[in-house]
């Protein structure tokens, strides 16, 4: 499912919604554990997964985001602010809840600064959560740069 921007209180929200095909625990883990961050995320990620705790994601391009949690209610809820010296500070908040055999997962990445190009953030979050899919399903190789590329010029069309 494509993501989309909200606006609310003069701030844009990209906004996702995903049915995945495992338990509400698997995906928690995947989404908050080190080793598996590395693998859809693309980053080394130092987290210290309490509220007020630290976080830093590092990329091999050198781009790093900082960030403290502001809120980690396991298995079903985990925000963090998110600050990039280039963006400034932002929000990411990911919802996890029971659905049938699996769960759903609802992520929000909230912008402040107007200055975000935001087709970037829905390129980037689009395909990320792609890889977790694959991550969960045990079918991850590599991650597609290549379909970041491809989503920037979708998103960017759309939002034209």
């Amino acid at each position: 499912m494509d993501g989309k921007v909200l606006h609310m209180d003069g701030r844009r929200i990209v906004s996702f919604e995903r049915y995945l095909r495992h338990p509400v625990e698997k995906v928690w883990r995947a989404i908050a554990s080190p080793e598996q961050i590395a693998k859809w995320l693309t980053v080394q990620s130092e987290l210290e997964l309490s509220v007020d705790g630290q976080l830093v994601f590092r990329w091999e391009n050198g781009d790093v985001v900082q960030g403290k949690f502001t809120k980690v209610d396991p298995p079903y809820e985990l925000e963090y602010t998110w600050l990039e010296e280039a963006l400034g500070h932002s929000v990411v908040r990911w919802r996890l809840k029971d659905e049938g055999e699996g769960c759903h997962l609802h992520l929000t990445h909230t912008f402040f600064n107007e200055s975000a190009v935001v087709p970037d953030y829905l390129a980037g979050w689009h395909v990320h959560l792609e890889a977790l899919d694959d991550v969960l399903n045990e079918q991850f190789t590599r991650f597609p740069w290549e379909r970041v590329k491809e989503m920037r010029t979708t998103y960017a069309s759309k939002m034209s």
